[in-house]
């Protein structure tokens, strides 16, 4: 059975693992994401640390299969003015491949809109790679739409610490 909760603290090795995991699968065409697969994991571990100490801008879940961990998902809130109130952005989902074909990733999907929902939030949104063609079709299948924009990135020089 699926369960999910809030990372703490001591989830911060398997939080890094599975993020890891997933930019293996996610990131194979091109550097969209500006080199996250390759920072070390001490920046990670400050990133996690980091996000816990902010639960007003994003929340990180925990997906577990009988107390281990299969997947994870980072949530952001934002106002927006569309909604006339906060929004919750699902900027990561992710099931291990080892534990897909389960219905996770829908059960996953149904907890995440329950948990912004608690929160306040008016709407759901996130995007998805063009070139994750299971995404599109997972998102679709449990009554997504997608909305034709363009995703704008622009980085900033990284820092001393950032590595």
């Amino acid at each position: 059975m699926l369960t999910y909760r809030l990372c703490q603290p001591a989830d911060c090795q398997i939080w890094i693992k599975l993020n890891r995991d997933f930019m293996a699968y996610e990131i194979a065409d091109d550097d969209l994401w500006g080199g996250t697969d390759q920072v070390s994991d001490e920046v990670f571990a400050n990133t996690f640390a980091e996000a816990l100490e902010t639960p007003e801008l994003i929340h990180l879940l925990l997906f577990e299969e009988d107390g281990v961990p299969v997947g994870f998902a980072n949530l952001m809130t934002i106002f927006s003015v569309w909604t006339q109130g906060i929004a919750m952005y699902l900027d990561d989902l992710f099931i291990s491949e080892e534990h897909r074909g389960k219905g996770y990733g829908k059960q996953a999907l149904i907890y995440i809109e329950e948990f912004a929902r608690k929160l306040g939030c008016r709407r759901m949104q996130f995007h998805s790679e063009a070139s994750n063609p299971n995404a599109k079709e997972f998102y679709q299948a449990v009554g997504y739409q997608p909305a034709e924009m363009y995703f704008y990135v622009k980085y900033f020089e990284k820092t001393e610490g950032d590595r």
